[in-house]
């Protein structure tokens, strides 16, 4: 709840104005400075980013289908 106040006081409720404010737009990308510190990653089969967490969610659904093909490529 916290957060939320936050962000409606400090930059109108909008996620694009902080992420200005705080020098961030098209030429310097919050989501690279994540990777580039260690704190995100990059999906080895393709260029999504985010948390640990997140990325192995992502691998589970998008490449659910790409893991299983390979094993059964492999087991041939």
């Amino acid at each position: 709840m916290a957060e939320a106040a936050l962000l409606a006081v400090e930059y109108g409720s909008s996620i694009a104005q902080l992420l200005h404010g705080h020098g961030y737009g098209p030429g310097h990308s919050v989501s690279a400075r994540a990777v580039s510190e260690g704190v995100w990653l990059t999906c080895p089969a393709c260029d999504y980013v985010g948390a640990p967490a997140s990325i192995a969610n992502h691998s589970k659904k998008a490449h659910a289908t790409t893991i299983g093909e390979q094993a059964q490529g492999a087991e041939r």
